[in-house]
């Protein structure tokens, strides 16, 4: 990869346009080198992290509809009631077990064979969650304090987890 890098910055450096396609290159150098160590993890193991986290964030919002979490602490503080909180939090509650069970299959807890073409749709799937992912654990530290403390870091622990998932060679 570095002859790659410096062929590209002497053939650039002619024509006065070098530091975009270096960085570019040396970006991709570094990525794959962390995906390498990102893959060294164990799947399964790393399912069961996620899982876990989102077991967390399924009893912080049923604490929250039994009024045992205030409905101010989560949402960013900005629900009018519990009544709306309540909504919100069932709401998130189908998400979180849609996830668990999307991580069941994709960690392989739950062994099923996926053709290439499943594979591939699934990789998908969870490749386009990422972005999502990252901006929940970004709402999580602009929200409230129990969101700053608690909640981030279960989002964190979710996203990083869901990394070492999506980048799973499934086919």
């Amino acid at each position: 990869m570095s002859s790659l890098i410096l062929s590209f910055s002497t053939n650039f450096r002619k024509n006065g346009n070098q530091t975009g396609v270096v960085f570019l290159f040396c970006f991709l150098e570094v990525s794959s080198t962390m995906l390498e160590w990102i893959r060294k993890f164990d799947l399964r193991k790393t399912g069961i992290v996620n899982i876990s986290a989102g077991l967390v964030n399924i009893l912080v919002h049923i604490f929250v509809i039994l009024s045992i979490v205030p409905y101010q602490w989560v949402n960013g503080g900005r629900t009018e009631s519990l009544e709306a909180a309540c909504q919100i939090s069932v709401s998130s509650i189908v998400v979180a077990i849609v996830g668990i069970l999307i991580t069941l299959i994709a960690s392989r807890i739950i062994p099923i064979r996926l053709n290439k073409f499943w594979g591939i749709v699934l990789t998908v799937i969870l490749v386009v969650l990422l972005p999502l992912s990252l901006f929940g654990v970004v709402q999580q530290l602009l929200g409230t304090m129990f969101e700053k403390c608690v909640m981030s870091i279960v989002a964190a622990v979710g996203f990083c987890t869901a990394v070492r998932i999506a980048i799973e060679k499934r086919w």
